[in-house]
């Protein structure tokens, strides 16, 4: 009987010991296909010593033998690339981020209101018609999901609005956390108005974007949403944009596409600064990571590499009703103005 426990114990232990030994090497080969995709894709790779960091994070990790223990090793190789837009998710959730130093004009950030925004909950897309022929629209974060329904509710609510005679506009940014560019950019399309209004420059030629609207549509180089223009607009009409530190990602983007465009005039505050666009890749079943690939870029090729700025500064009260909102007052004045 002794011998008889004596057996499983050591088969319990050999066992113990050799699916150990299989989830190091499961975790080890996640690893491998986390850096790799880093260092041949990231926008900031040519800033990295690879050697170097590769044999940081391997001495890091190394009696890590699961996906989440690699944490810490994560967040190094993001410290090291400076992406503060970079993240792996593990299992759906977030595992790793870099949030950056932070800059001068994000120091009076909310946290509630930066959440809140986030969550996009709190704050809801908007469209309304104001004084004089004006039309207002805030666009907010938009998640992944059905672009042709996103872009249609959008767009209905702006062809409302020149039904009932706007033919000028407020594109407020200021709720908007990122997300989906696609509906946000499409849905207000023929505001914008046709030809190149932008793209995305990266570490090589073949990594940049083109971004255009051509017939009412957006394309993001041959990616399109494709719904149909149900009210064209035909000349150039002028845009009231505002934003805030809260906008952010795919809201900085659409910012980007309207900087440089005439009649367009920007309020507000400069954006929160994540500029780029992310990849998204899927690492293994359970583990997925995007990181910044390119620089937004403005029509007139300008590259964003910090923030989107303002022409006039404008504090942002979230909370404020609409007729007493400074930023929104002081963009109907200038949309009031003959020129």
């Amino acid at each position: 009987m002794k011998n008889y426990w004596k057996y499983i114990l050591v088969s319990f232990l050999i066992s113990n010991s050799f699916n150990s030994y299989a989830q190091k090497l499961e975790t080890k080969s996640t690893l491998d296909k986390i850096i790799e995709h880093a260092e041949n894709n990231s926008l900031y790779r040519k800033n990295v010593d690879w050697t170097s960091l590769k044999n940081e994070m391997y001495a890091l990790a190394k009696d890590a033998d699961s996906v989440p223990q690699l944490k810490p090793v994560l967040d190094l190789m993001l410290k090291k690339m400076n992406d503060s837009h970079g993240r792996v998710f593990h299992k759906n959730q977030y595992l790793s981020y870099y949030t950056g130093e932070k800059k001068e004009h994000r120091k009076n950030m909310n946290s509630e209101t930066y959440n809140e925004i986030q969550s996009i909950q709190v704050y809801k897309f908007k469209a309304t018609y104001l004084e004089d022929n004006i039309g207002y629209v805030r666009i907010i974060g938009l998640p992944v999901g059905d672009n042709q329904k996103m872009s249609n509710d959008i767009q209905n609510a702006v062809c409302e609005l020149v039904e009932k005679g706007a033919k000028k506009w407020i594109i407020d940014l200021r709720f908007n956390g990122g997300g989906n560019m696609f509906p946000m950019v499409e849905g207000i399309a023929p505001i914008i108005g046709d030809g190149i209004v932008g793209g995305t420059k990266g570490a090589t030629e073949d990594e940049s974007s083109i971004w255009q609207i051509k017939d009412g549509d957006f394309y993001y180089d041959e990616q399109n949403v494709a719904i149909e223009n149900k009210c064209p607009i035909t000349e150039v009409q002028k845009i009231a944009v505002l934003t805030s530190v809260y906008t952010a990602s795919s809201g900085e983007a659409l910012a980007v596409i309207l900087k440089h465009r005439p009649k367009t005039r920007f309020f507000g505050n400069k954006t929160l600064g994540m500029t780029t666009a992310t990849d998204y890749t899927q690492i293994d079943s359970l583990t997925a990571m995007m990181i910044s690939v390119s620089y937004y870029k403005d029509r007139e090729s300008n590259v964003y590499r910090d923030y989107v700025d303002v022409d006039e500064v404008v504090t942002f009260k979230p909370e404020t009703a609409l007729n007493k909102d400074e930023g929104v007052n002081q963009a109907i004045e200038w949309l009031k103005l003959k020129n």
